[in-house]
């Protein structure tokens, strides 16, 4: 996939894309999920707040940051280019709503902070779910290990028992955000 040179081209052009063909033949029950709600803060030059909310198999991409998003991602310029503009993944985002977790979202209360080792160096992101700030957990994987358990090829407990999945914080939220990864 060629590299996406803009934040704005990104969530604007890139994650509606991404949510339309992912959504194409999808189940009544994927499609009829409650509206989700993000806000994404790349920080820096370059940078910017940008919002999405999906409705069915709508999307908007909203000019304002939404106070009460149902998650609110914060990364660097230098992050988002590493993470977003060049792997080809599909936008967390969108991944929730296709794999129809859109509820285990909203249901969410707290920080996880995520960092990720990658070959070119460390990835960090924090995303504050359900607008709480507490609890907090911090989670350490290689970022290899994180996309497989994310595509539901390694079991989130069999990482942490295997040592492929570290954490600081708070425990009951790690097994809550678990439910994102099964």
């Amino acid at each position: 996939m060629a590299e996406i040179s803009t934040p704005t081209e990104y969530f604007t052009q890139i994650v509606p894309r991404q949510l339309t063909a992912a959504l194409e033949g999808a189940s009544d029950d994927v499609a009829g999920q409650p509206e989700l709600t993000a806000v994404y803060e790349i920080t820096g030059e370059g940078g910017g707040i940008y919002s999405l909310r999906a409705m069915g198999t709508r999307i908007e991409v909203l000019p304002q940051s939404l106070p009460e998003a149902d998650m609110y991602t914060t990364m660097t310029i230098e992050d988002w280019r590493k993470g977003f503009a060049s792997n080809g993944a599909l936008d967390p985002f969108v991944d929730y709503i296709c794999r129809n977790k859109v509820a285990v979202v909203k249901s969410l209360k707290g920080k996880v902070y995520l960092e990720l080792e990658r070959s070119d160096g460390s990835w960090q992101s924090a995303t504050t779910f359900g607008g709480a700030a507490e609890p907090e957990v911090t989670l350490r994987m290689v970022a290899d290990d994180y996309a497989a358990m994310m595509r539901g090829e390694l079991n989130g407990q069999m990482a942490f028992l295997t040592g492929k999945l570290t954490f600081e914080g708070s425990l009951p939220l790690l097994m809550q955000v678990g439910a994102l990864s099964a």
